[in-house]
């Protein structure tokens, strides 16, 4: 008995084998692209931001060898935007920005701002679910920003004038000429 699952196993892992499969679970074989962040902000809008984008930087693809240093400042404002019929506030808006530059070394690459919303509605009578409903809309922003800035340094270091010369040596490469 012992004999036969063997051999169905065999057979069953020489199929699998010879089709291509590979397991889905296996994690990331590449290790990420490098980078150094300095977040220049306060409090626990500051620290969110920071782990969210560390989140989203370690899963970003490796382009090269170096190591960037990105300098971000956050800033984070709440703005009504809708009013009452009795003149009070009904709705508010998070806004958080991020003002980055990226270096490579002491050599300033790339620089821009970023900017995410989100609103939450503002209830007089219940405090506890409006301080909860800003805090959730502000950790939201927090998040969306992280996501929006991290892929905005890819793009921007993948655009970077030394791809296109390794692209026109390949070329060269490619067609002997």
């Amino acid at each position: 008995m012992v004999l036969k699952q063997w051999i169905i196993l065999s057979f069953f892992s020489f199929i699998l084998v010879g089709c291509g499969f590979q397991p889905l679970m296996t994690g990331q074989h590449e290790t990420p692209q490098t980078f150094k962040l300095k977040v220049n902000g306060t409090g626990y809008s500051t620290y969110k931001f920071r782990r969210e984008l560390e989140k989203q930087l370690a899963l970003t693809p490796k382009i090269n060898d170096k190591a960037y240093v990105v300098t971000i400042a956050v800033s984070e404002g709440y703005v009504p935007i809708a009013y009452g019929t009795d003149a009070t506030i009904s709705r508010s808006q998070v806004q958080a920005t991020a003002t980055y530059s990226i270096y490579d070394g002491a050599k300033l690459i790339a620089k821009g701002v970023v900017t995410a919303y989100s609103s939450y509605i503002l209830n007089y009578t219940e405090e506890f679910s409006t301080r909860s409903a800003q805090a959730a809309a502000s950790e939201r922003t927090l998040i969306s920003l992280a996501e929006e800035l991290s892929r905005e340094m890819m793009l921007k270091i993948r655009s970077l004038p030394e791809k296109e010369e390794k692209w026109e040596q390949r070329i060269d490469k490619d067609h002997n000429w």
